[in-house]
């Protein structure tokens, strides 16, 4: 356990990994390093480019003709792929156009039309983003779960009670990201986007949304194409930016100064450790890792430990295969459509791996995704308004689902997961509360274990999804990226539990998975 914090702290120093950045390339070096040491353990790296958009300044200035210079307003963090301003930014009316709450997630983005932009041509328009609260467990069916001292069904029971309605800063741009290039191509200038129903101290740094495309015809960022640079603001800032622009004579100057490298280089790295080949069938054990904080990207550590584990065992008898993508936090350029796809909604980057390699997952039979290790909980407390630690862990939702073509309605997936659970806790280790669950209707699938399961594989993908996924650190100590967030512990288990996971599964004949 001490070894694997020493590593998570480490991934800490290398600062935010976006995909691409100084940071990013960095963490995976350190990766393909300590890879490459493992006994027997076989390492390939897959370059791959892509259009770069990495925000160097921003900020945004507001004036009245009460002020005798442009004011400082508090930013809470940009929008991803946005845009880019001249470095004095760009000024223009400040235009609130109001907001738009839909009542279910708006996939269609119907609700922002071009009329809803018009007001605000040649203008900063103020808009406030849909508040994030959606029940958890939409498009999700609960098999199962775990919590100690009681039955999986008093833990279903659990989870569905607390994911009946959660607000997390990941829905906004999971569900309804404010379309940037209608707004663009409404003539607006730049768009400050303002947090609802949260406080700042939960939206500070939050990387979001990192599913869209830059807002262009081409949906990639080139130097020649200002896109429509938008930076995000807390509730309370909101307010006053709304009353200042309802004078009809506040202007705005907002800054994001971004560096864009068409044809910039990042890398997955991938291998393998042998089975005895008695099988001819693969197992695949995937992460990502980009990211912006210190448990998003974590994954890469526990797949580290996993291959040191599996390569000290006696013996296995499928190849094991390790994956480790580039692209997650800038989908738009890194995923592919799986074919003759099992429905899913949920495209992530090792969609490229697969495509690149299809003889690889055409020939396994389970995909194992660690992503979003040692979370605890953190949530906006009602009773002080303030975000606070709820004093447990986060619900570790796992996506336990059987092959495509399973010849037994037994699912030896979640069999398997429920029994390391319980092994894993029951010996000291911490790995609580769990859940089960399958693609529901709509059939949700978050996370990089979804094309995995598209393919027709069997899956034990864990996607807990902290408040603080997306942050890049809190406002006190923003370079410990919430590591004090994290739980060691916590961490530890549920590698464990992945470790006694990985031997059932390759012992388990194909016709029972």
């Amino acid at each position: 356990m001490e070894e694997i914090w020493e590593w998570q702290n480490q991934l800490v120093d290398f600062g935010t990994k976006y995909t691409g950045s100084t940071g990013h390339t960095d963490y995976v070096d350190w990766l393909a390093e300590r890879f490459a040491a493992i006994p027997g353990f076989t390492l390939k790296r897959d370059r791959l480019t892509f259009n770069r958009w990495l925000a160097s300044e921003y900020s945004l200035a507001i004036t009245t003709p009460t002020l005798d210079h442009p004011r400082p307003v508090p930013v809470t963090y940009y929008y991803p792929y946005s845009g880019q301003t001249p470095e004095g930014g760009v000024t223009g009316p400040l235009v609130d156009l109001g907001g738009y709450p839909p009542a279910a997630p708006d996939f269609s983005r119907a609700g922002y039309t071009p009329e809803f932009w018009a007001p605000a041509r040649g203008a900063i328009a103020l808009v406030r983003a849909p508040l994030s609260t959606y029940p958890l467990d939409i498009g999700q069916i609960v098999t199962g779960g775990y919590v100690p001292g009681k039955s999986s069904a008093q833990a279903v029971a659990d989870y569905q009670g607390y994911a009946a309605a959660v607000t997390n800063p990941a829905w906004q741009g999971i569900f309804n990201p404010i379309p940037l290039l209608d707004a663009k191509n409404a003539g607006v200038l730049g768009v400050v986007c303002v947090w609802t129903g949260m406080p700042d101290d939960e939206v500070i740094n939050q990387y979001n949304p990192f599913t869209t495309p830059y807002p262009s015809t081409s949906g990639l960022a080139t130097p020649d194409d200002a896109g429509c640079p938008a930076l995000w603001v807390g509730e309370r800032t909101g307010a006053e930016l709304a009353a200042a622009a309802s004078t009809g004579q506040a202007s705005a100057t907002l800054v994001l100064t971004a560096d864009i490298t068409v044809g910039a280089a990042t890398e997955t790295l991938w291998g393998w450790l042998k089975g005895s080949g008695s099988t001819g069938e693969n197992l695949i054990v995937n992460t990502h890792t980009d990211g912006p904080n210190a448990t998003e990207e974590n994954g890469g550590l526990g797949l580290l430990a996993l291959a040191k584990h599996c390569a000290g065992l006696p013996s296995r008898n499928r190849d094991l295969y390790f994956s480790l993508v580039t692209g997650h936090f800038q989908l738009p350029q890194f995923t592919r459509t799986i074919p003759d796809a099992r429905p899913e909604w949920g495209v992530d980057a090792i969609s490229v791996w697969m495509l690149d390699h299809p003889e690889i997952y055409q020939r396994a039979v389970v995909g194992v995704t660690v992503e979003h290790l040692g979370c605890t909980m953190w949530t906006n407390d009602p009773a002080t308004g303030n975000y606070a630690a709820t004093g447990g862990y986060e619900w570790g939702i796992t996506y336990t689902a059987q092959t495509t073509n399973a010849a037994t309605t037994v699912n030896a997936e979640q069999a398997a997961y429920l029994s390391a659970l319980a092994s894993v806790n029951h010996s000291g280790w911490p790995n609580f509360p769990a859940v089960t669950v399958l693609p529901g209707a709509p059939p949700l699938y978050p996370g990089e274990g979804a094309p995995l399961y598209a393919g027709g594989l069997g899956t034990v993908s864990l996607i807990p999804l902290p408040t603080y996924l997306l942050q890049a650190g809190d406002a006190q100590h923003p370079q410990r990226l919430d590591l004090d967030k994290m739980d060691k512990n916590l961490m530890y288990g549920q590698i464990l539990t992945f470790a006694h996971v990985l031997e059932t599964l390759d012992h388990a004949p194909a016709n029972a998975l």
